[in-house]
């Protein structure tokens, strides 16, 4: 029998190559997919962004010189 299919959107993004990198190399460290690490890492950066009073809340500038 089929997996059920989940309630997704699919998003295309850029990332710089050493960002990249690093994610491909914890997936085959863990054995996850891309789609589940970065399901994962962004859950737990915006549970924690919530979580924070909203005059708390750090505002990341468009850019991002180092990475």
């Amino acid at each position: 029998m089929p997996r059920a299919k989940k309630n997704a959107k699919i998003l295309n993004i850029k990332l710089a190559t050493p960002v990249y990198d690093q994610l491909e190399k914890f997936c085959k460290e863990s054995g996850m997919s891309k789609t589940v690490a970065a399901e994962k890492v962004f859950a737990q950066f915006f549970n924690e962004y919530f979580e924070r009073p909203s005059n708390e809340r750090t505002s990341f500038q468009h850019g991002l010189t180092e990475l």
